[in-house]
């Protein structure tokens, strides 16, 4: 009797919420000014409440930074449906609080400033033939509504064109499920130029924006684009968006940057004849896995009023560098060389850093906030993040002898985090990459992300690389090899040990006397010399192949470095 009770009032208190807080259908009507370079929006509440209170974001997805959309927002005033203005209260520099006691729709008009750099990215911009609106700077929400459906409509000037990610009629009338989508969704209007391809059956959009047109040549940039979108698919097999868009943005200025949406990017660099899209837009396309999908639990479902603290920024935007790195070389946009270029210009960059050792990298991505958005003082979450990322994958693929690699830990993410799914848990990675290993893990993860200590960077011999330091010493063969370890110059001085070019070397050691004896196979005979080495002091941060590598690394680095089909 008492359960049964008891569940009789539970039911009737959720019915009481569930009335009291209504559905209600959010609708936006936008219409640009090129004039004032502003926008006016009316915002509808099909459904009020008595008391409704309306916000502008505090921040936007992507950038953990408190931005001023307040203060381009202006002229404010909320009507019923019969034209009558309503009592409005500001209850701070972002939200207004409006009395409706009859419950009619509640319209309110608003304007937005159009004045954001560039070709617009954080914010919205408006010039004579282009618009550009990011979601979370012109779009209010109603507290209470976040999941209710979104739809809009623009009205534009005449020959303007628009593309957006969000799901249209065909008709002018685009929608989404619910806020958090909307305005994931940014807007570009105007004049521009479409470019189209598709990837594994999925269309794809490229979006070229300049005033007044583009410099580089877009058709072959669009195919790098095309080229560049395959691996992450061919990684996660599959993706969550049914189209992805690519807005290019091409500005006078040497500001270069990208912001990543649920099913698009903006990618932001000068109009130039040549460009460099490829590891940036890389980067800004995977996270529609990781970030808008794989996700810190406090990012998604938002929060829009206040500063969202994570230690995990690093996983959702280094690890995202890794990759961006490692695609581009999948896409033969990188040489192997330039890609252990790439990754020890980051090593360098954090031993550089005095922040490292006073703050641990989960202490950098909670102070983001008040650092820029891309880390602390002078070290950022983006290139110490990559390095645990690179770390990790080659521990993983070293201790299961290939079998596993940090490739499945983001699928198994992805399947058990994107969305509707809640995202993971503070401590999600480290037990991930435990499954995937073993207990050993916990430490070398806590003394990466918890702790000031030095990284562990002898772990990249797993993967069959060796990291040089500035001065120290080391020994290295004088033969060279190619990419398939085949000696490639063999000297007098070596031919008369014996080593011929072409010989297979399948692994070389040091003898006490610092002499490199090597093991090579010819034509399938197996041959052994001992050969003089070249001992130097390192100038700079150096990755390479590890001349030294077992048969095992050998073979971790060419399980890495191959490229799928």
């Amino acid at each position: 009797m008492k359960s049964t009770s008891l569940t009789k009032v539970l039911l009737v208190a959720f019915a009481a919420i569930s009335s009291a807080i209504a559905h209600a259908d959010i609708e936006y009507n936008v219409k640009p000014n090129p004039a004032s370079k502003s926008f006016a929006i009316r915002m509808t509440i099909t459904n009020p409440q008595k008391t409704e209170t309306v916000r502008i974001p505090a921040w936007c997805p992507g950038f953990y930074f408190i931005l001023d959309y307040d203060k381009q927002l202006y002229d404010f005033h909320p009507y019923d449906s019969d034209g009558n203005q309503l009592k409005v209260q500001k209850v701070d520099s972002r939200g207004y609080k409006i009395d409706d006691p009859d419950q009619k729709p509640i319209t309110i008009s608003y304007r937005i400033r159009g004045n954001d750099a560039g070709l617009g990215f954080f914010r919205s911009h408006l010039r004579a033939n282009l618009g550009f609106i990011n979601g979370a700077s012109a779009f209010m929400f109603a507290e209470g509504h976040l999941k209710d459906p979104c739809r809009a409509t623009f009205d534009l000037p005449e020959g303007w064109d628009l593309a957006t990610a969000m799901t249209t009629d065909g008709k002018g009338n685009y929608s989404a499920d619910g806020y958090d989508e909307f305005i994931d969704n940014p807007i570009q209007m105007g004049l521009f130029i479409r470019k189209h391809f598709t990837v594994n059956n999925i269309p794809y959009e490229v979006i070229w924006v300049a005033d007044p047109t583009p410099k580089c040549d877009i058709d072959a940039e669009t195919e790098r684009l095309k080229r560049g979108s395959l691996p992450a698919l061919r990684m996660f097999g599959g993706a969550s968006f049914k189209k992805y868009i690519y807005f290019v943005h091409l500005e006078v200025g040497d500001f270069a940057g990208g912001l990543e949406h649920r099913a698009c990017n903006v990618i932001a660099v000068a109009n130039t004849e040549t460009i460099h899209l490829d590891a940036l837009a890389t980067h800004e396309y995977f996270h529609a896995w990781n970030v808008k999908q794989i996700r810190p639990w406090i990012l998604g479902p938002f929060d829009y009023t206040k500063e969202q603290r994570s230690p995990n920024i690093w996983f959702s935007e280094g690890v995202t560098d890794y990759y961006a790195q490692l695609h581009a070389y999948q896409a033969g946009f990188l040489s192997r060389s330039q890609l252990l270029d790439e990754y020890a210009n980051q090593i360098e960059d954090v031993q550089n850093s005095r922040t490292r050792t006073q703050l641990t990298l989960e202490d950098v991505c909670r102070k983001t906030w008040e650092g820029g958005g891309f880390g602390y003082g002078d070290l950022s979450y983006y290139n110490k993040g990559l390095i645990v990322g690179l770390l990790s994958d080659a521990y993983i693929r070293g201790t299961t002898q290939g079998k596993h690699s940090l490739d499945d830990l983001m699928r198994s993410f992805y399947a058990k985090y994107k969305l509707p799914n809640p995202g993971f848990q503070d401590d999600a990675i480290k037990q991930g990459v435990i499954e995937l290993t073993s207990d050993k893990y916990g430490p070398i993860y806590d003394g990466m992300v918890r702790s000031t200590l030095a990284l562990p960077y002898d772990l990249v011999k797993m993967l069959g690389l060796r990291l040089t330091v500035p001065d120290q010493t080391y020994t290295d063969p004088l033969y060279l090899v190619d990419d398939n370890d085949r000696v490639t110059n063999a000297t007098p001085s070596n031919l008369d040990e014996g080593l011929r070019d072409g010989d297979l070397v399948e692994y070389a050691k040091l003898t006490e006397q610092r002499n490199v004896e090597v093991h090579v196979d010819r034509d399938g005979k197996k041959l052994t010399f001992i050969l003089p080495g070249r001992t130097y002091r390192a100038s700079d941060y150096r990755l390479r192949p590890n001349p030294f590598a077992t048969p095992e690394e050998k073979q971790r680095l060419k399980e890495w470095l191959t490229i799928p089909n």
